[in-house]
């Protein structure tokens, strides 16, 4: 059943006495409980997308429903969000920060201090609740920001390419992860990636956009079998995905 329902959305911005479109005619829908990603080249509009999908932005026509609803505002109670810059508050502790969203909402001490702590747990934070963001590396924030977004227990968690500030061993290494957050709470998510061999590795399904206007161009069943190794990456099957995607973004055929 889908959770995530996009249909024939366009999204156009006005600059002065000019106008350009920034996604076109997009429909794609994503099932409960599955892990997504979103793929294509530098301004295509999937950061657009993904805003339209968290209730951030409007489309110019077409629809975006989530759980059945359009979204006319934020919900951070079904839906929450991972930015690629953590923006944690420099002056809260990683606890601090991941009770702030619960803070907002007008939950007690009592029980947001609770829902931080499990939350930190969850991402392997826990002997680190008390350190401020400068004393934890940058996927240690991403982490902070990843138990931050699932504060409220959404049903779905809208990630904006949240590695791409890592290295590569350290962003190999949030993959694997989000791969066990999310085999544990088993969120619905949608993922925005530039890196072919992060969506492939992560995915069940691959929405793959062409450059702008942003298009669905194929959507890309992952038929890999989980749990996924990291050696996975070396196989055939792997290699074959990868290349399509590739040859799909590059405007060649495979």
């Amino acid at each position: 059943m889908s959770i995530i329902d996009v249909r024939n959305v366009v999204k156009s911005f006005s600059i002065g006495q000019r106008s350009f479109t920034a996604i076109d005619n997009i429909t794609f829908s994503v099932d409960a409980g599955k892990f997504a990603t979103v793929v294509g080249p530098s301004g295509c509009g999937k950061s657009t997308l993904l805003m339209m999908i968290g209730g951030l932005a409007k489309p110019t026509s077409g629809e975006v429903k989530v759980n059945g609803e359009i979204l006319t505002r934020p919900r951070p109670d079904l839906i929450g969000m991972v930015f690629q810059d953590a923006t944690l508050l420099p002056w809260k502790t990683a606890l601090g920060n991941v009770e702030f969203p619960l803070q907002l909402g007008g939950v007690n001490v009592q029980k947001r201090r609770s829902r931080a702590q499990e939350l930190l747990t969850l991402v392997g934070l826990n002997t680190f609740a008390g350190h401020f963001p400068h004393e934890l590396s940058g996927g240690m924030r991403q982490r902070v920001g990843i138990a931050r977004g699932l504060a409220h227990d959404p049903t779905i968690l809208l990630m904006d390419e949240p590695f791409s500030a890592l290295d590569e061993q350290n962003r190999t290494k949030m993959g694997q992860e989000l791969l066990r957050i999310w085999d544990v709470t088993r969120k619905t998510v949608l993922f925005i990636t530039h890196s072919l061999m992060e969506a492939v590795y992560l995915s069940d399904v691959i929405f793959v956009m062409s450059a702008s206007p942003g298009r669905i161009i194929e959507t890309i069943e992952v038929d890999i079998p989980r749990p996924r190794p990291i050696d996975v990456i070396d196989t055939v099957a792997f290699g074959r995905i990868r290349n399509r995607i590739w040859h799909l973004i590059s405007g060649v055929e495979a």
